[in-house]
């Protein structure tokens, strides 16, 4: 079983893997990791929500094995902070909008290192990063 600080652990490090892949001149298998690092953030938040004691209903846990970012940025409950965020910091929106092209399928694609980098930089940057944005909601 996953606790909400393995979760963590695991999302930060994928997201260095993510980097240290890029600088090694593998921008596919980059590209897949950071998005599954940012997956994996939305799960953090996510696990905020299961409580101890209580059988969550089985709807709930279905959803959550999906891989689709935007589904799990609903059901983290983060959907109305992050509208009203990016209203006000387009270049979050922006970033969103470069960050929800990965999808699970990610894995048979070929990525250039543009691509990889950008998707690393909507996650990342210390201002507008979607991965940024999500542990500030940890």
């Amino acid at each position: 079983m996953l606790t909400k600080k393995d979760l963590e652990n695991l999302a930060e490090m994928r997201l260095g893997d993510a980097n240290l892949l890029l600088q090694n001149q593998r921008a596919s298998s980059a590209y897949y990791l950071a998005g599954y690092a940012m997956d994996l953030a939305l799960k953090v938040c996510i696990s905020k929500q299961i409580q101890s004691a209580v059988i969550p209903d089985k709807a709930f846990i279905n959803e959550i094995y999906t891989h689709k970012l935007d589904k799990l940025l609903g059901l983290a409950g983060l959907r109305t902070q992050f509208d009203s965020d990016s209203r006000i910091n387009p270049q979050l929106d922006a970033n969103w909008a470069i960050v929800t092209k990965w999808d699970e399928q990610s894995r048979y694609k070929l990525w250039d290192p543009l691509e990889a980098e950008s998707l690393i930089k909507a996650l990342n940057d210390p201002s507008y990063g979607v991965f940024q944005w999500v542990k500030r909601h940890w």
